[in-house]
Parts: C-alpha cells; sequence; structure tokens
C-alpha cells in the first residue's frame, strides 16, 4: 500500500501539471485568436491584450473628468466600422475591450457606456513590476513554442523586456496596428460588460 505523504505528493503533481496545462492552452488560444482577428498584431500588441486582462484600465484614468472629455472627443472623431463584439482581453478572465461602435451607433447610451468603464476601473491593481516580467517570460516562452511568424518579433521581445526591467508596465498598441486596425474601445470588467450587454 502506498504511504500517505507519496498519495499527497502525486495529487500535488497532477494538480499543479492540470494548472500549467490548462495556463498554456489558454495562452495559445488567446494568442491565435488576436492573430486571427488582427493579423499584423505584433508582439507589443499582444503584451497589450495580457496586460489589460491582468490589470485593467485603471491604469488610464487619472482624473474621471478628463477621461470623459477625452471619451467624448474620441467619440466625435472616430468613424464606426459596425463592430458591436466585445472582445476578451488577453485570455478573457477578466476583462474585456467593448468596442465604442456601440456608442456611436446607439446600441449604448455615453452615459451607460462611460459609467460601466469607470466602474470596471476601480478594480485595477498597481502591477508589482517583478511578478508581472516573469509571468510575461512564461507567456513570451509559449508564444516562441507555438513557432509564429510575427513582425519583428525579437525587436519587440528585447524591448518589452527592457522596459519591464526599468519598472515600466503599460504600452500602447503599436503603430502598425493602429494605423491598420484604427482600434476604438474601452477596457471593462467581465461582469460589468455583461450587465451592460443586456441592455443591447
Amino acid at each position: 500500500m502506498k504511504s500517505l505523504p507519496y498519495i499527497i505528493i502525486s495529487v500535488l503533481f497532477v494538480v499543479l501539471f492540470h494548472g500549467c496545462y490548462k495556463q498554456h492552452n489558454e495562452t495559445h488560444r488567446a494568442v491565435i485568436r488576436q492573430l486571427q482577428h488582427y493579423p499584423e498584431s505584433t508582439l507589443q500588441d499582444i503584451y497589450k491584450s495580457f496586460f489589460q486582462d491582468e490589470f485593467g484600465p485603471g491604469h488610464l484614468i487619472g482624473d474621471t473628468n478628463h477621461a470623459r472629455e477625452y471619451f467624448d472627443y474620441e467619440l466625435l472623431e472616430m468613424t464606426s466600422s459596425g463592430n458591436y463584439i466585445a472582445e476578451p482581453c488577453g485570455t478573457g478572465h477578466n476583462f474585456f475591450r467593448v468596442p465604442m461602435d456601440l456608442v456611436k451607433d446607439g446600441k449604448i447610451t455615453p452615459e451607460d457606456y462611460f459609467a460601466a468603464f469607470i466602474e470596471s476601473a476601480s478594480f485595477y491593481r498597481i502591477p508589482e513590476p517583478g511578478v508581472w516580467h516573469e509571468k510575461w517570460h512564461i507567456i513570451v516562452q509559449e508564444i516562441e513554442a507555438m513557432h509564429l511568424s510575427i513582425e519583428n518579433f525579437e525587436q519587440d521581445k528585447a524591448a518589452l523586456d527592457g522596459m519591464l526591467q526599468s519598472g515600466q508596465t503599460a504600452v500602447h498598441h503599436s503603430k502598425v496596428y493602429s494605423e491598420r486596425y484604427d482600434p476604438h474601445y474601452r477596457i471593462m470588467g467581465k461582469a460589468y460588460w455583461e450587465k451592460l450587454k443586456e441592455s443591447l
């Protein structure tokens, strides 16, 4: 009969293996989804998506009034592409990118949309640079194992590594992504988006 310590160790191994396997699959699916929808994404854009799911939109909001002014200005200047589908950030555990087209085309009121965005920001967590750097390092290893063709991968990998080593964590979309896809969205918590879309 096997000893109790052996059984405990075996169970822990299975649990840990299952957790790592699940995380690997989720990362794989998230990267494939990003490249299917936005094939010109760079590693910087993939990083941004995973970062947003991990930490939310709070780093963007220092002044609510200013955030609303910028939102109104962007809404006025943008052209709707008719995109009404919210996209999960990263693996989609926490946050979604909700297209502003919903507001531009009158599907959701500006007040309801912006309120959900601001409320979601209250769940923003300040990144611990070292911890996040290590987690991103694992994600990059998983992406490398997929043998994808991502333009300027090594350059972006080095740039992101240097940024994280210096204690910085947030990035913009890459220039090529911004020019090609002209993104207009705000980040919302999964629960807030689920509640908001009930009004559609």
